[in-house]
């Protein structure tokens, strides 16, 4: 029934604490599952591998590809690779700082089911990037994954199966359906490590589907996790310089997107709240490829584990 995409990129704690917690959710919900595991090029010492393979061990009775990149692929690549190897009718992608429940993916699989045309579902969490509006904070931050679980149970149970549509894809964990990933394949690659969750929203919505937010789903999001993690691993760095490298590849992707969807205004980065991207997408149906398919290249740096 279910494909579950687990990228990583160095720290084997976080992509074990979120393994951890997808086991134990799919286990409460008796899902039997297929884990697509994608190791982005990580450093040896960092023992990503290792965090696979005792999650290969520990989930009897499914089935798990450990998928190793030699080269560095980030977010668009990773996804990309994980949706090519993926075989189920649903496809779930989640970002390794992220700890699961049962609740929310019950959730997001109950939303999925209500329409053929919701081709994406996302939820709500504690950290959002790009919908403010799905940010639900607890009174206070969880000591642990009893509470993580406690809180999530007490949105679904207020929220159950609401939902909203949504204009904008932000894909940090996000189910979706094997007829949209049929009709418009896997990311643009040209967007290396953002705007390719943003691109693939407008080309679903040229595809005729909706984009959702479970407002019963919520997970805990450690939020900003590569920055942190890059700034306990790169001493010599400040937090700041570490922000304002990753903006310098923010904005660069941002001219690409401008470029391919034709986007006028606003011409930076900062502007960015002021766009409502579905008009972009049908003023440029004629000129755009929707559909995209994983280029040879991609997987002749790719091995099986």
């Amino acid at each position: 029934m279910l494909s579950i995409i687990v990228p990583a990129r160095n720290n084997g704690e976080f992509t074990a604490n979120c393994l951890a917690s997808i086991l134990f959710s799919v286990s409460r919900l008796h899902l039997n599952c297929e884990f697509i595991l994608v190791d982005d090029a990580s450093e040896p010492e960092e023992k990503v591998l290792d965090a696979f393979r005792q999650h290969r061990a520990n989930a009897r009775g499914h089935e798990t590809k450990i998928v190793r990149s030699r080269k560095h692929q980030h977010y668009s690549g990773v996804f990309s690779i994980g949706l090519n190897f993926a075989t189920r009718d649903v496809v779930f992608f989640i970002s390794n700082d992220m700890l699961v429940t049962p609740s929310f993916l019950q959730a997001i699989l109950i939303v999925s089911s209500l329409s053929r045309d919701f081709g994406i579902v996302r939820g709500c969490s504690n950290y959002t990037d790009s919908h403010p509006e799905h940010q639900v904070e607890p009174k206070e931050v969880p000591r642990n994954f009893q509470e993580v679980d406690a809180f999530s149970r007490s949105v679904f149970n207020n929220n159950a199966c609401r939902y909203v549509e949504d204009g904008v894809l932000s894909g940090d964990a996000i189910l979706i359906k094997r007829s949209l990933i049929e009709r418009i394949g896997v990311l643009d690659l040209r967007f290396f490590g953002f705007f390719g969750d943003i691109d693939y929203g407008m080309r679903a919505h040229l595809a005729g589907f909706k984009l959702v937010c479970a407002k019963g789903a919520w997970l805990f999001h450690e939020g900003s996790g590569h920055v942190k993690f890059e700034t306990i691993r790169r001493p010599q760095m400040t937090h700041d310089e570490l922000h304002n490298r990753r903006m310098g590849l923010v904005n660069a992707a941002y001219r690409q997107f401008r470029e391919k969807w034709q986007i006028q205004s606003p011409v930076n980065f900062d502007g960015l709240q002021s766009i409502y991207f579905f008009d972009h997408a049908r003023a440029q149906a004629d000129a755009v490829e929707i559909a995209y398919t994983l280029p040879p290249d991609v997987l002749s740096d790719v091995e099986i584990l």
